[in-house]
């Protein structure tokens, strides 16, 4: 299993909060998510979409702050 597996299986609704806008893709949300849990704030080691949105932290804390919205049917 890998370390993304775990990330989806433990933050569900956090990743998609992080998506649920439609600026983030799935599998980029999940790499933000491991890139900070494995390297804290780093430059350079985030997609392109995740460096727009501000970097991981910026990424994370907008779900974090939306995550009450999203269902979780969806």
């Amino acid at each position: 299993m890998t370390l993304g597996d775990q990330i989806q299986r433990r933050y569900p609704r956090l990743i998609r909060s992080m998506c649920c806008d439609g600026r983030l893709r799935k599998p980029d949300a999940i790499s933000a998510l491991v890139e900070y849990q494995v390297f804290g704030i780093c430059e350079g080691f985030t997609t392109q979409a995740v460096t727009h949105l501000g970097g991981q932290l910026a990424v994370i804390r907008q779900g974090i702050k939306n995550r009450h919205l999203t269902s979780d049917t969806l």
